[in-house]
């Protein structure tokens, strides 16, 4: 009997040490396309986007788990430079400098343009303040800024932004005041919902945000809010009269002043999880997606319509 117990334990242990592989790969690094696990950083105002797309994607494939990893635009493109990730979803295409650390290494990142997008100016229901050109929004961010109401009165407009190191603070300072110092009326809290909360509570403060978090007026928390706030329609000024506010069509036109594209890149190789998933953002059914959820996408599927031009026979 006491031999039998023996043959039977070396039985178990070969069994085991045979499917050890399995229990021991890393799914981070052996997966494929449609199966494994991904990290993917992404900056916080394309959250509502991610999460729909992740949860899309894991439903067509189930073996498939991606982990949304939450971070501001330069801390994410670090974690994708270091290898703490295979993809990146961003509001801009990586630098020269970013794109030449990469070369460093022998990287060259693939990417896909998946949507556009824009930041977005918000500001409470009752703000006397309707439309803002280019120099006025380089004054309203570097300098204490005064609108008058429709009697007379003076009100002090205070500046709000998404979130410290926000992709849309890089923006704004990098292509908009061109490196100047934000206005003392300038603030940050801790998040895009802590803004559009301040916003709609509190007269006389614009909000800074990115458009794809209240991009979808079916979701509940924009028809929550859709009451309290309001956009503001952006001008290019020089004389022009012409004011467009952040949705599809004044993307597609190219015609609202900050639009962005939105990108997605990864270091990981053809067949790999990295790849299935930014094929699938940048396919059918991630521009879906989008297209619900108020963004432009870049890729439109196509409709044929058959137009039949016999005359009509009336009985």
């Amino acid at each position: 009997m006491k031999l039998l117990k023996t043959y039977s334990a070396l039985f178990l242990l070969t069994a085991f040490s045979c499917s050890t592989p399995d229990y021991f790969k890393n799914d981070y690094e052996d997966n494929s396309p449609t199966s494994g696990k991904l990290k993917v950083y992404y900056d916080e105002g394309l959250q509502f986007h991610l999460e729909n797309q992740e949860y899309t994607f894991e439903a067509h494939y189930p073996n498939a788990h991606i982990e949304l990893i939450q971070a501001s635009e330069n801390d994410a493109v670090q974690a994708f430079y270091k290898d703490s990730c295979k993809v990146i979803v961003i509001s801009r295409p990586l630098t020269d400098e970013e794109t030449k650390a990469f070369g460093s290494k022998d990287l060259a990142p693939r990417f896909s343009m998946v949507a556009k997008s824009g930041v977005a100016l918000i500001t409470n229901s009752a703000t006397p303040i309707n439309f803002l050109d280019r120099a006025q929004i380089v004054e309203l961010l570097t300098k204490p800024f005064i609108c008058i109401d429709s009697v007379k009165n003076e009100n002090k407009i205070n500046v709000l932004f998404d979130k410290k190191n926000s992709s849309v603070m890089h923006y704004l300072k990098d292509s908009i005041i061109k490196g100047k110092e934000f206005s003392v009326n300038c603030g940050v809290l801790g998040s895009t919902k802590e803004a559009i909360d301040y916003v709609a509570t509190h007269k006389n403060t614009i909000a800074f945000i990115d458009f794809a978090w209240i991009s979808d007026v079916d979701d509940s928390f924009y028809k929550a809010n859709k009451d309290k706030i309001k956009f503001i329609a952006l001008g290019k000024g020089n004389g022009s009269n012409e004011y467009e506010y952040p949705n599809q069509d004044s993307f597609k036109r190219n015609a609202y002043l900050f639009t962005r594209t939105i990108y997605v890149y990864r270091r990981s190789g053809e067949f790999s999880l990295g790849k299935g998933f930014q094929t699938f953002v940048a396919g059918p059914s991630g521009q879906t997606s989008f297209l619900k959820q108020g963004l432009l996408p870049t890729k439109q599927q196509e409709r044929s319509i058959e137009i039949k031009t016999e005359p009509i026979k009336v009985q």
